[in-house]
């Protein structure tokens, strides 16, 4: 069994997506939808942008990827997939390689678990682009400031910049949750077994704890060139109350000059 999991956008309107879609709804909550298709066909869908699909041929999969298109908010210009395998033999361990997985057997609850790591594991893929890009951004800053003593950027962009900072590291703290071990296995030792697995070797945690570090390494260093600019800010008013203090103490002197020069 094929399963590829896709991140195609910021947010999806899984309330839309329920009131449109055909498959039998097999489980929901607030922040996902999960479907079988067909026979072992099953597809999931997560409010936070990241779909994946079951053992689905690859034309139902684009058809059902362009279905789903119309109820994504913010989409991304490039999707972001992974691929993964299943393989069912009967009377063997689980066993976990690097972009595959045999299991003894697999029912729906099954399927379900290793669609959700693989939606985590895509999710991460997301952040962690996000995260490099807001740091390669900040290198350019520090770059700029050793070459030059000075950051030459205008106060809008800086607060643009600052605002995209923090909006990403607010989606992903609101996104917590989708990295918590899943309800599922907390009474099903295969299934928690399945999970934990799956964990270890997408490095989930590992991932994750990078991400967060790379956020906390943006956060510093914004840190420090927000103070840089409200000091290059607090400069510039003083030169001006200075001009406006010159302005009035020379007006005050020729004032009094002109006057004693003509009464």
């Amino acid at each position: 069994m094929k399963i590829t999991a896709f991140y195609i956008a910021e947010q999806l309107d899984l309330k839309a997506l329920k009131t449109n879609y055909a498959g039998q709804l097999l489980q929901e909550n607030p922040n996902e939808l999960f479907y079988q298709v067909d026979a072992d066909q099953y597809f999931y869908a997560f409010d936070y942008g990241a779909v994946v699909f079951a053992n689905m041929p690859d034309v139902d999969l684009s058809k059902n990827l362009l279905f789903v298109q119309q109820f994504v908010k913010k989409p991304l210009q490039e999707k972001l997939r992974d691929d993964f395998e299943i393989e069912i033999r009967e009377g063997s361990s689980i066993q976990f390689g690097f972009d595959q997985i045999t299991v003894p057997y697999l029912d729906e609850k099954g399927a379900r678990i290793i669609m959700l790591a693989l939606a985590h594991t895509v999710s991460l893929d997301f952040y962690s682009q996000r995260a490099n890009n807001l740091l390669s951004e900040i290198n350019g800053f520090t770059e700029e400031l050793e070459q030059n003593g000075a950051i030459r950027i205008t106060r809008k962009n800086m607060l643009k910049f600052i605002g995209r900072a923090l909006n990403n590291k607010n989606r992903i703290v609101e996104n917590l949750f989708i990295f918590d071990t899943p309800d599922l296995t907390w009474e099903d030792e295969y299934l928690d077994k399945l999970y934990r697995g799956l964990a270890r070797t997408f490095e989930l945690q590992t991932r994750f704890r990078e991400i967060e570090y790379t956020f906390k390494v943006v956060e510093d260093n914004l840190t420090v060139f927000r103070e840089l600019y409200l000091h290059r800010e607090n400069r510039q008013l003083e030169l001006i109350i200075i001009g406006l203090i010159l302005v009035e103490v020379l007006n005050l002197l020729f004032g009094n000059a002109l006057h004693k020069l003509f009464y």
